[in-house]
């Protein structure tokens, strides 16, 4: 049985933020899950695709901090995505008030030193998607995860 990867202490890199939001991304019904996607100038941290009907879109802005930029990159990516967040390691993201996320819809994941991922402020439904964005993203998306 392979033993699942621990942080073991608080995150010193972005990079070390992927796999458990992956992972969470994973269990919350995602099946397409791809890091460092291109949206115009760019990167998407992670954008994840959840099938249903119609498919549901996710984008994620991984932070060690400058929260206050990640809330203005995550706002962006509600062109291109249903539910934009911004991941955060959970000392941070439990110490912020939450107004200004409230505020643009953003939502806010906690990344725990064990890699355990937490929802601390569900994002709103984007009332800014266009949608010849997100289908052109989500066909980039299923395209990498096939090739990875």
């Amino acid at each position: 049985m392979r033993k699942k990867k621990s942080l073991a202490q608080t995150p010193r890199l972005e990079r070390e933020l992927i796999e458990p939001v992956t992972r969470y991304l994973r269990s919350i019904g995602c099946h397409v899950v791809v890091p460092e996607v291109r949206f115009f100038d760019r990167g998407i941290d992670i954008y994840a695709v959840k099938q249903a009907r119609p498919r549901i879109t996710f984008a994620v802005e991984l932070k060690l901090t400058k929260w206050q930029r990640a809330i203005q990159q995550a706002a962006i990516y509600q062109l291109c995505a249903d539910y934009s967040f911004v991941a955060l390691p959970k000392k941070s993201a439990l110490s912020l008030d939450l107004h200004r996320f409230r505020t643009c819809g953003v939502g806010l994941l906690s990344v725990a030193p064990d890699g355990t991922v937490g929802c601390v402020l569900d994002a709103a439904k984007s009332t800014e998607k266009r949608s010849h964005y997100a289908k052109a993203m989500t066909t980039s998306a299923e395209r990498e995860s096939l090739h990875a």
